[in-house]
């Protein structure tokens, strides 16, 4: 079996701190980025030795270990560790999933979220596609128009509901230069999308007209 070399044995121009410095985050190992992410070892292990326990592990199995079970598998692993390891997890998921916290409640929650992918050009229309409990589970921009209009087929709204399996769909355009008043073709195509909607078993929660200042929610004001 080859021997592995301990932190204090390797060269400080190739210690993982440093090869990260000089050679770039690609040139570095699994156990290297760990030991960076750790920071210090413990008593039993120098930072490397230990980085190399965990990644051996496998990163699958790691995802679904408890803090407790991290201790318990990893001798001489405190809780500070354990809980390290844990963090690194959540934020690569949440890195990959960016809507994984993102929750719609009230149509204030909306024109946040949408508030700043506004563009003072053109009309933009978008659908919110949520879980049962109001979580986002994806957005997309569906059309992107003139000034003062912007037209979309109620499919285009609903092929994004079906490809995210989602449950209900909140609709947003903008009005960039305008009021936040819902025009007769607003209102009209909101009833299409309702009635597509309920044919296809999705439940349309609201269409808010957004501008840089404030937003109109049809469902507060009583034409949803």
């Amino acid at each position: 079996m080859y021997r592995s070399r301990k932190l204090k044995e390797i060269p400080q121009e190739l210690r993982p701190r440093e090869k990260l410095r000089t050679l770039g985050v690609d040139a570095l190992s699994d156990e290297e980025l760990m030991a960076i992410i750790l920071g210090f070892g413990t008593k039993r292990d120098d930072v490397l030795s230990l980085s190399k326990k965990i990644v051996r592990l496998g990163w699958e199995r790691l995802k679904s270990m408890s803090v407790e079970e991290i201790i318990k598998e990893i001798k001489g692993i405190g809780e500070v560790k354990a809980c390290q390891i844990k963090a690194i997890f959540e934020l690569s998921r949440r890195i990959y999933e960016p809507h994984a916290h993102v929750v719609i409640n009230t149509p204030e929650d909306v024109y946040k979220f949408l508030k700043s992918k506004m563009d003072n050009r053109r009309e933009h229309l978008w659908a919110l596609y949520l879980s049962p409990s109001n979580s986002l589970v994806s957005y997309e921009t569906v059309a992107i128009g003139r000034m003062n209009s912007v037209f979309a087929d109620p499919k285009d709204v609903l092929y994004g509901a079906v490809k995210s399996a989602c449950h209900s769909i909140i609709l947003a355009h903008s009005h960039p230069m305008g009021q936040p008043k819902p025009s007769k073709a607003d209102l009209e195509f909101t009833k299409r999308i309702k009635d597509a909607c309920q044919l296809l078993g999705f439940e349309l929660l609201d269409h808010i007209i957004i501008t840089a200042f404030s937003y109109f929610s049809m469902k507060e004001g009583g034409f949803l």
